[in-house]
């Protein structure tokens, strides 16, 4: 039986919006990249920018009639075509607006369609309802480590559900989702019910695949690496 929408209200803004907050993996990393240079060391990932701030749409949660998780993930470019979206690596850091309330949503594949060679092509439907997360400290931390996807390194060959964190910070809603399986990519929307994950868009969040995603599952407190 599917399972019904839910409706959320929006969390009270306390905050002005132009002094929103942002979360910078790039500003961490200057300061790491400056005691690795004094120690000798080589700085992962030194040379990658950081994506412009962001700005605050404050009505996008109310627009989305209080529901933070679409029911199906909307669908963009897909060079495999088989549903699992985009495949390029991120060229940026992300700089997400830090969140003042969050969800979490699983989506599991279903089957929607044939490719001309016979294969099967997936959508990714929700699975139960919006959970909150409860320790935003830790989510914050999880999402300031994102970064340009490595593949360098070899990825599980397997499939699993998706997991997509929306937050909000005053209402702005930004979503991130995480495979998991293969090598727990994350890909970033700037608006979790029109742009597909991976796409870009709002200044702040990135086009293409992003790494950190075992380290978001684990502050969440699901999936299977966890």
């Amino acid at each position: 039986m599917p399972t019904p929408d839910i409706s959320i209200s929006a969390p009270g803004k306390t905050r002005s919006l132009a002094a929103g907050r942002t979360i910078r993996g790039a500003a961490r990393l200057g300061l790491v990249a400056a005691a690795l240079a004094l120690a000798g060391c080589a700085v992962p990932g030194s040379g990658t920018a950081a994506a412009d701030r962001p700005q605050v749409r404050a009505d996008e949660l109310t627009e989305a009639g209080g529901r933070p998780c679409p029911r199906t993930l909307p669908v963009g470019e897909d060079p495999s075509g088989h549903g699992f979206g985009t495949q390029e690596v991120a060229d940026e850091m992300p700089t997400l607006l830090e969140p003042d309330t969050a969800w979490v949503c699983e989506y599991g594949s279903v089957d929607v369609g044939t490719t001309s060679s016979g294969g099967t092509v997936l959508g990714w439907r929700r699975a139960g309802r919006p959970e909150p997360v409860t320790d935003l400290s830790r989510l914050t931390r999880a999402l300031d480590g994102l970064a340009p996807a490595d593949r360098s390194g070899g990825c599980t060959d397997d499939l699993g559900p998706r997991w997509m964190v929306v937050s909000s910070h005053d209402g702005d809603l930004t979503g991130a989702v995480v495979d998991d399986y293969g090598c727990r990519d994350v890909r970033l929307t700037d608006d979790p019910h029109a742009t597909p994950p991976g796409a870009g868009g709002q200044d702040g969040t990135v086009a293409g695949v992003l790494d950190g995603g075992t380290a978001v599952l684990d502050a969440l407190g699901v999936g299977r690496s966890g």
